[in-house]
């Protein structure tokens, strides 16, 4: 990339546009609708793109992946049990939240399991939040560096790699914990409540090329209006 063109791209990501949690919501729930997604699973990733957008920063650029990488057919993900753990391949490629969230759900429920080819990112560490207060279990997240750990009660902590044994996959490793380690804790769910409600109240900044991007995918589906005309 020339000097001048990483000029361009930078002055590009620098550039934000103020919107609302529910602008958010919409128009992710639109593109992933005009990508290929049933309603459930639209619904569901919009609600997790938007927490990622409102505290991370991190929805609108996961947004762009998954609406890149909806498969088409239903193809679900094929699970290879192994010995202490469980594999989830995924032969359709589906975009990382949509792959992330039926293994995560597997995991709370079978014990260990592998994605291969998956890295750690911060969209999926709020369906992990999600998944864990749903399933009652601390669930940890591990692609060989620091460790995601998230609690029932809506903590997330990050840790160092652990010096437990991993399966030979390569891939993320996701395993439903007993008892919560000690480690930072990045998140509360009493300090995203009071973001959340900030974000509802004063509005988020996002990126504007990606908000753009978005806002055009979602162009390619209507909420149908069940309003009777007058």
């Amino acid at each position: 990339m020339t000097a001048a063109r990483a000029e361009r791209v930078s002055a590009a990501e620098a550039m934000l546009t103020r919107v609302s949690v529910r602008e958010i919501h919409e128009v992710a729930l639109r593109a992933l609708r005009a990508s290929g997604l049933s309603s459930g699973e639209a619904e569901y990733l919009a609600e997790i793109i938007a927490s990622a957008e409102v505290h991370e920063s991190a929805g609108l650029d996961a947004l762009a992946t998954e609406t890149a990488r909806v498969p088409a057919g239903r193809v679900g993900l094929r699970l290879e049990h192994c010995d202490g753990y469980a594999v989830a391949h995924d032969p359709a490629s589906r975009g990382p939240l949509q792959a992330f969230v039926p293994a995560c759900e597997t995991a709370a429920v079978v014990g260990t399991l592998v994605v291969p080819g998956m890295a750690g990112a911060p969209a999926l560490d709020w369906a992990a939040l999600d998944i864990a207060e749903r399933a009652g279990r601390a669930l940890s997240l591990a692609d060989g560096g620091e460790r995601t750990v998230v609690t029932p009660d809506g903590d997330l902590l990050r840790l160092p790699a652990a010096a437990e044994p991993r399966p030979p996959v390569a891939g993320l490793v996701i395993r439903p914990l007993s008892d919560v380690p000690a480690g930072e804790v990045i998140s509360t769910a009493a300090e995203r409540k009071r973001r959340y409600r900030e974000a509802v109240a004063h509005g988020v900044s996002v990126k504007t090329p990606l908000w753009t991007l978005a806002y055009s995918i979602a162009r390619g589906f209507l909420i149908p209006d069940h309003r009777e005309g007058r």
